[in-house]
C-alpha cells in the first residue's frame, strides 16, 4: 500500500494504486472497470500511470482488502487511468485498463 499523504485522493506504487471515495457514512461508491473509452467521464484522469500486473490481474479492493471486482490483463505491465467525479469525495470512479 502507499504511504498516507494528507490532502492526496490518489496515491500510488508501482504495485498498488489507492483512491479515496466518498466517506461510507454518505453512501456509496460506484466503481468501474473496463476499456479507457468506456469509464471516461469526458475530461483528463485525475490519475495516469502503469501498474506492475505479474498475476495478469488487476484487483480492486476495499481498505479492509474484501475483493470487489477483478480483471484480466494480457501484461505484466498495464497502464491504467482513473477519472473521479469529486476531487475529494467522489462517489463515481471509473478505471480504465489498457
Amino acid at each position: 500500500m502507499p504511504d498516507f499523504e494528507r490532502g492526496k485522493l490518489i496515491l500510488a506504487t508501482a504495485s498498488c494504486v489507492a483512491v479515496g471515495c466518498l466517506m461510507y457514512l454518505d453512501g456509496e461508491t460506484e466503481v468501474v472497470v473496463g476499456n479507457p473509452s468506456e469509464v471516461a467521464f469526458g475530461r483528463a484522469p485525475a490519475f495516469d500511470g502503469m501498474l506492475e500486473t505479474p498475476s495478469h490481474t488487476v484487483v480492486i479492493s476495499t481498505v479492509e482488502l474484501e475483493t470487489v471486482l477483478q480483471a484480466a490483463v494480457p501484461n505484466v505491465r498495464t497502464r491504467i487511468r482513473i477519472w473521479v467525479n469529486h476531487p475529494t469525495e467522489p462517489d463515481k470512479i471509473g478505471i480504465g485498463l489498457d
